[in-house]
């Protein structure tokens, strides 16, 4: 592979190989939403094949399709560049400023509902600043009847079927990928990317669908003066696929704490559990494998890191499940999720029945009913595509899979992942020739190691970041909150909940959440589903209504407050604290 002079200088800056530039149109980013599928730094073929294919040009396709872009908004900024969503340190960000043109462009809304949406009251966020070209007449037309359509027939729930019944052929029809060569396996892995883009793209319209529609919901209870209810409206839809699977993981929890045979097992500890569970037998013992392969065959894409080909899944790590039921099945009977949201649904329409009074007469009433009756469709839609884009992916990875363990039973690689470390437009050379490219995969994994032990910084505004600015968890800590101290975030998730905090950074760490808990992370994905079933509320250090953690706290019925300012730093395990889902107030009560 030969770079020429701009392209190699371009690439010595960089942190990573497969970083993207600022856009100077579009320079502001956020790791907002994109903390819940790239939870750590991406790999060099995930973001340079994947990133470039899907998620830009999905999110192009996306904003198209809404009416809100047209393709010449991006024509200055070059073929392949990254400009809706891009990597920074290896970390996904997605373009706050794009974002904003859509506030800007779509009646009734503005750059700051929309960022109440994305980013709840993160104290990192920076003000709008407007750009002369943001404003667009024909665009907010176009925009404003895409608006009218998702408020008035929102199609989110027609349209996911029609992908996932794609999927589910594509998926069944998979070859064998052991016969296939090596080069046929990256053709197939460059296949799977261009089937992805269309279902991102669907996503992407959920996504803003539902901004939009949980933006109108904001506005119009602040301005009856009840923002105390905005969760309340946004709750109880059930059904929900990104919560499909807590449920699930339930009803598992629920045969080991009937089984007398199980339990006793579980009692003894989680080492070894995988092979002492294998050799017991019985008709409890048998219902139990059955519902297991089930979830597994519904679930084992699932994983930590979603969207990242490097990730674990739930079926390549069970035992990330056997924890998870760990802590589910010392959950009583009554503590169910079905038990802890019956009463959302009439919650619900009270809360709705309440602001549309309120706003009688005001500009605001139609919209609010409008958005309120659509959220039931939108919301659940957002997750829906969500966890599409994550079964295509996870075809892809079990594609790159077989790839990558091929080098390492040749003694070329020491895991499958190091096939990752290449760029897309690196990896046809290396398979022609893989001796000159040890020294790159050496470096670029010692530099991912370097970078998941950094913090990425949650904003990125104007300049491409430097090493220093990604910080080091070995770096000076915050202060720890004190008795009396309160820390106010976004209520997302109704009611209240008094417990004992365990932070917990990563689903793979050996993580216990006890019933009751109170769960503290930065960001949820799919993957942490089941420790919400303990949980008796949820802390997040970001977040806003329509994130993965205020979803599935709504729909398993747990107290949530997101985007609380250093929430990790502030906040240890062990800490006594009232959680309000309502008002997103946490109040620190004991510390130990």
């Amino acid at each position: 592979m030969v770079l020429n002079d701009t392209a190699l200088a371009e690439r010595e800056t960089k942190i990573f190989p497969s970083d993207d530039i600022v856009s100077p149109r579009f320079p502001i980013y956020t790791r907002a939403n994109t903390g819940e599928v790239f939870t750590v730094a991406s790999s060099p073929f995930t973001w340079s094949l994947f990133g470039r294919v899907d998620y830009e040009g999905g999110f192009r396709d996306a904003l198209i399709r809404m009416g809100a872009f047209t393709a010449e908004d991006f024509s200055e900024e070059g073929p392949g560049r990254c400009v809706c969503v891009a990597s920074f340190g290896g970390y996904i960000y997605i373009s706050v400023s794009i974002s904003r043109i859509l506030g800007v462009r779509a009646p009734g809304m503005t750059p700051e509902a929309i960022d109440q949406s994305f980013f709840g009251e993160h104290p990192d966020v920076r003000p709008y600043r407007a750009h002369p070209d943001d404003e667009d007449e024909e665009r907010s037309a176009a925009t404003g009847a895409w608006m009218n359509q998702i408020l008035t027939a929102p199609d989110a729930d027609a349209v996911n079927r029609g992908h996932r019944q794609a999927i589910e052929e594509l998926v069944a029809a998979r070859p064998d990928l052991t016969k296939l060569s090596n080069t046929d396996l990256v053709a197939r892995a460059r296949w799977l990317a261009e089937e992805l883009r269309p279902v991102f793209a669907t996503h992407m319209v959920n996504l803003y669908g539902a901004t939009i529609i949980s933006g109108t919901i904001s506005a119009g209870c602040r301005a009856a003066g009840r923002p105390d209810l905005e969760s309340k409206v946004i709750s109880g839809f059930g059904d929900v696929d990104s919560a499909r699977q807590s449920f699930e993981l339930w009803s598992l929890s629920r045969i080991i704490r009937s089984s007398p045979t199980l339990t006793a097992e579980f009692d003894k500890g989680l080492d070894g559990l995988s092979d002492r569970l294998l050799t017991l037998s019985g008709p409890d013992v048998d219902e139990f494998f059955d519902r297991w392969d089930a979830f597994m065959l519904d679930w084992g894409f699932i994983g930590p890191s979603v969207w990242e080909l490097r990730s674990a899944t739930y079926g390549t790590e069970p035992s990330i499940v056997l924890h998870m039921l760990e802590g589910a099945r010392k959950v009583a009977d009554e503590g169910s999720p079905q038990t802890r949201t019956a009463s959302f649904i009439d919650e619900r329409a009270s809360a709705i029945a309440t602001v549309i009074a309120l706003l009688e007469g005001t500009e605001l009433h139609g919209p609010f009913q409008a958005a309120a009756a659509a959220a039931q469709i939108a919301l659940p839609g957002r997750e829906g595509s969500k966890v599409l884009c994550t079964r295509l992916v996870d075809e892809a990875r079990i594609t790159m899979r077989e790839l990558g363990q091929r080098f390492v039973r040749n003694g070329q690689f020491e895991k499958w992942t190091d096939i990752l470390l290449l760029l897309d437009s690196e990896i046809d050379d290396f398979l022609a020739n893989p001796a000159p490219w040890e020294a790159a995969i050496s470096d670029r994994r010692a530099t991912l190691l370097d970078l998941e032990g950094r913090t990425p910084p949650f904003i990125i505004d104007s300049e491409y970041p430097s090493i220093e600015d990604f910080v080091s968890e070995s770096t000076g800590e915050l202060a720890k909150a004190t008795v009396g101290e309160t820390l106010t975030g976004l209520g997302v998730s109704p009611g209240t909940h008094t417990g004992y905090v365990k932070v917990v950074e990563s689903i793979e760490d050996d993580v216990e959440i006890e019933p009751g808990d109170i769960l503290v992370a930065n960001t949820t994905d799919s993957s942490w589903g089941a420790l919400f079933l303990s949980a008796g509320a949820l802390i997040a250090q970001t977040g806003a209504p329509v994130s993965h953690a205020a979803i599935v706290s709504r729909e398993l019925g747990i107290p949530a407050s997101v985007s609380v300012p250093f929430a990790m730093q502030r906040l240890v395990t062990g800490m006594k604290v009232s959680v309000d889902g309502n008002t997103g107030v946490v109040e620190v009560l004991e510390v130990p």
